[in-house]
């Protein structure tokens, strides 16, 4: 009896080992109580587990592999288990598969899973700090949100690239499923090829690959990535630490634009080149760079001085060859 509120059987003491803020509840449960249950999965996110037993920290859901939860580092694996409540002691012979053993701390943990401690409890530990993150969010906290919604990137160009990264944009394939597509086809209008979608319409797309291959050979960036939710993990990672700010906001001016692109296109019948695109996010990315706070300016003055070159070379491309939207640009840099 949780005070006399929620009751709660234990058939052994493994079980409430197990329990471990994910009771199995029975009875009548008051509407305060079925609150703070549902709040604690989220919750557990915050709690870091130290492991000497292994007995009393489940393999799958609690953080105790580098700060994180094995359910979020191996989602396949974790859909798979047969096992999904069972504990580090019950069910770390797992960590020797191979398909486990990609994460660089794989070896370190397998080593230290080798000698249990069995006198020993397993400790929990969390900080203030991590409690009213959870406070102020409610627990759903997403990865990125640590430094996707930074300034100078307008709030509006932010939030339909986060959208995008969710796909939880209007885009052909989502119009055709709800059977709101007005138009008599579901491809791309930028390049007459393939499938609307997110991934497509950003990444895939003829012109998103030319306008990413452009500022990739311009900024020494990583390859484009595969997938949109891949932008803001993988691909952003990857960049070099001093960069890796400009590689986002690259990231969030070419698909900001190229929507605006696909739009245009749509209800107004304009198609803008790849030329004037590439000029176009080479100006709006001088103009978020410039509304820098003094204090950051310096750190931004080499990414402008590019931009800038970018924008001349462009610019006088587009004047000797008469309008031609590749012409007088290395063709590498717009290449498939």
């Amino acid at each position: 009896m949780l005070l006399g509120v929620v009751l709660i059987s234990y058939s052994s003491i493994t079980v409430l080992f197990r329990w471990n803020m994910f009771p199995r509840q029975t009875g009548r449960i008051s509407y305060f109580w079925k609150g703070v249950l549902s709040c604690l999965p989220a919750f557990r996110g915050y709690v870091l587990h130290e492991v000497s037993s292994g007995t009393e920290t489940l393999l799958w859901k609690d953080s105790w592999f580098a700060g994180r939860a094995p359910m979020f580092i191996w989602p396949e694996e974790f859909k798979r288990a047969s096992e999904p409540n069972g504990t580090v002691c019950e069910m770390g012979y797992l960590l020797n598969q191979a398909s486990f053993s990609g994460e660089e701390d794989s070896r370190y943990y397998r080593a230290r899973l080798t000698d249990f401690d069995g006198a020993a409890g397993d400790r929990k530990r969390w900080r203030l700090k991590s409690f009213y993150t959870f406070l102020i969010d409610g627990g759903v906290h997403y990865p990125i949100a640590r430094f996707f919604w930074r300034k100078p990137c307008p709030k509006k160009v932010s939030l339909f690239n986060w959208l995008a990264e969710k796909n939880k944009i209007l885009t052909m394939d989502v119009l055709a499923r709800r059977s709101y597509n007005r138009l008599p086809t579901t491809t791309c209008v930028l390049c007459n090829s393939a499938l609307e979608s997110p991934d497509h319409l950003f990444l895939h797309c003829l012109v998103a690959r030319k306008v990413w291959g452009y500022f990739v050979h311009l900024l020494h960036l990583p390859d484009p990535p595969g997938s949109m939710q891949e932008i803001w993990r993988g691909w952003r990672t990857s960049i070099r630490a001093n960069f890796r700010e400009i590689g986002g906001l690259v990231a969030k001016a070419i698909v900001w634009n190229i929507r605006l692109v696909r739009n245009d296109c749509i209800f107004n019948a304009n198609y803008l080149s790849t030329h004037a695109l590439v000029l176009k996010i080479d100006r709006i990315l001088i103009s978020w760079l410039s509304s820098v706070v003094e204090g950051s300016r310096e750190m931004m003055e080499d990414p402008i001085a590019m931009f800038r070159q970018s924008t001349e070379a462009l610019g006088i491309s587009g004047v000797v060859y008469g309008g031609d939207p590749l012409a007088g640009v290395d063709q590498d840099l717009l290449s498939d």
